[in-house]
């Protein structure tokens, strides 16, 4: 009996160890750390579509836009003209200030989760095309 709760000290006591080390490891490979923004004045609002044959215009947000498609796909421009596809169980973020114009054909429903200042509009339309 003592035998057995020896060994399953031993093995708690070399789990605590192993823990620790692997811990350690990771805080080391931290060089540095700056909190960039750190506020209480923002606001995150959802908001699901369901639409066919889509294109949201040449756009950009002041925050992060996170998409997740659940049905189709998208062709997303963003930060180039060349679009790449985001399908149903994919997930992209639109960079804060950058245009981005996200076109479907067929039916598409996805979410997106917006981070924005409050008071600031979610969206911005852009009337020129970035793309020659």
């Amino acid at each position: 009996m003592r035998v057995l709760r020896s060994k399953k000290i031993a093995a708690l006591v070399g789990t605590v160890l192993v823990a620790a080390v692997l811990t350690a490891v990771g805080l080391a490979s931290i060089w540095t750390q700056t909190v960039q923004t750190d506020s209480n004045n923002v606001r995150m609002r959802i908001v699901s579509f369901v639409a066919s044959d889509y294109d949201s215009g040449w756009h950009t947000h002041p925050g992060p836009a996170i998409v997740q498609v659940t049905l189709g796909s998208f062709q997303v421009y963003q930060g180039s003209c060349t679009p790449k596809t985001v399908a149903a169980g994919d997930t992209f973020v639109e960079v804060p200030g950058v245009p981005v114009r996200a076109v479907a054909v067929g039916r598409i429903n996805w979410t997106t989760t917006l981070i924005v200042p409050y008071g600031v509009s979610p969206l911005t339309p852009i009337s020129t095309n970035p793309c020659p």
